[in-house]
């Protein structure tokens, strides 16, 4: 089924070309998504096949991602197609960095005819057999469509994000040098995620138009891929997965994506799902602001924290930076709750709190004077209840379904608490901190969370079984 569905999504690409009248236009192509392995994503719909200079980190669901030091030979000198009729493009599933000057397809040879498409920390370039080329002001890092064009002597049009630029920009002789994709000649490496390369005459009478043709069929091209990838996946998962990859700006990996619809399948089946009403997985997306799009729920509020706080492993605290899940304690009955994090590395401090001193409030901290140890209310009085030899990897969680007693767990073990329940505090769950006033933030955690839950009670076991192989998932993943 698998390989029937890529032959459908080829034909559709091939034929929606044709109409568009530009696949005559495409005398180098390679489709680098979608196979099974990278020697099929090197397989060239058109041309010559390339040849690989070290590039090895090949994903079939989003291509091949470059290194900064790799790159691809794609067996086409710069002249071969004539001066005033050319093309360059590349469809990016992840923008490269922009720290230094990088390329994604082009040759450097002389300062005038040779073609690029390169980035620098603010600027984008786009070289069609260029006399003094021309240059856009953009440090966007947009997935998508990147490409060049000329179909005459005085202009030249470029794409990206879009967005359509036409510049006066004569053209010279093309230098014979070779193109390369993920760098210029041999300069410039990329580390960009490329799932498509072009190289070949003008796309039609109309660059512009032929840019955007080519655009919308290799956009839709990837959209077909990615949902073969993700065949039988969970809706909710697969609702997650576009929120994170638009805070991200790039798409995730197949097996982030298959470790995220196994969670949230697994959650499913064992009934912890619905219990779960404010949720987020700080370990998986590649951004700090994909960490914070909910898995559920409403997505928390950032205090303090920066992106390099966050690791595609758990978010870092550094003993000052929280998150406000915009959770009341209060939207989970008094005798029906659940508090839950996942900790890559302990640290002292509150992993999840609502106060710290008022009746009814949840509140998870791990302290270690005079010896480690975690503190822990649920909905219950200011009095503490602890549980020794807290310290370690893996799920801090308390969930009380009486009125009675709750149920603990912590990387050392689990358990029940006696502790009776009062009428809950309103105000909201704070992820590594606690409010000690409503106003006041305190006991800032220097722990890694990967993950935390906040709702109605569940079976803690399980929810650390889920957890933990997710976690695990991610590690082997990324």
């Amino acid at each position: 089924m698998t390989a029937k569905a890529r032959i459908t999504a080829i034909d559709r690409f091939i034929k929606g070309c044709r109409e568009d009248g530009i696949y005559d236009d495409l005398n180098a192509c390679c489709v680098m998504a979608g196979w099974d392995s990278l020697a099929g994503a090197l397989t060239p719909l058109k041309g010559t096949a390339p040849t690989n200079s070290g590039l090895s980190n090949y994903d079939r669901g989003i291509g091949i991602a470059g290194d900064a030091a790799s790159h691809l030979n794609a067996n086409r000198a710069n002249d071969v197609d004539p001066q005033d009729d050319k093309h360059l493009a590349v469809w990016m599933s992840k923008h490269h960095g922009r720290a230094t000057t990088m390329a994604v397809i082009g040759c450097d040879v002389g300062t005038t005819g040779n073609s690029h498409l390169v980035t620098t920390t603010t600027n984008r370039f786009y070289r069609i057999n260029f006399n003094t080329g021309f240059s856009v002001s953009d440090a966007t890092t947009l997935t998508g469509l990147w490409g060049a064009s000329r179909n005459a002597a005085s202009t030249a049009f470029g794409r990206y994000g879009e967005q359509s630029v036409e510049v006066t920009d004569p053209s010279r002789t093309p230098v014979a040098a070779p193109i390369s994709v993920f760098a210029r000649g041999s300069v410039s490496f990329s580390d960009a995620t490329l799932a498509f390369y072009s190289i070949g005459s003008s796309l039609g009478s109309d660059p512009a138009t032929g840019l955007a043709a080519l655009d919308a069929r290799v956009s839709t091209l990837m959209a077909d891929l990615r949902a073969i990838e993700e065949a039988g996946f969970d809706r909710d998962a697969i609702g997650y997965l576009r929120a994170v990859e638009e805070a991200d700006g790039a798409f995730l990996e197949t097996d982030v994506k298959v470790a995220i619809n196994n969670l949230v399948t697994g959650l499913k089946a064992d009934g912890l799902w619905e219990s779960m009403a404010s949720t987020c997985l700080l370990c998986g997306p590649r951004t700090l602001a994909g960490a914070l799009v909910p898995l559920k729920g409403d997505a928390p509020t950032s205090y303090g924290f920066v992106e390099g706080d966050f690791d595609r492993e758990g978010l870092a605290g550094d003993g000052t930076s929280y998150l406000d899940s915009n959770r009341a304690n209060d939207a989970d009955p008094q005798n029906d709750n659940h508090n839950a994090a996942w900790v890559t590395a302990a640290g002292n401090g509150v992993l999840l709190a609502s106060s710290s001193s008022l009746d009814g409030q949840n509140y998870i901290d791990i302290i270690s004077t005079p010896a480690t140890r975690l503190l822990n209310r649920n909905n219950g009085t200011p009095s503490l209840q602890q549980v020794a030899g807290a310290a370690g990897a893996g799920l801090y969680g308390a969930s009380r379904s009486v009125s009675t007693a709750f149920a603990y767990r912590t990387p050392q073990g689990s358990g029940t608490k006696t502790a009776d329940s009062e009428t809950t505090d309103a105000r909201n769950v704070f992820v590594y901190a606690r409010s000690d006033d409503g106003v006041t933030v305190s006991a800032q955690t220097t722990a890694t969370i990967a993950f935390y839950s906040i709702g109605t009670s569940l079976d803690l076991a399980k929810l650390d079984s889920h957890i933990s192989s997710y976690v695990t998932a991610i590690g082997a993943a990324i």
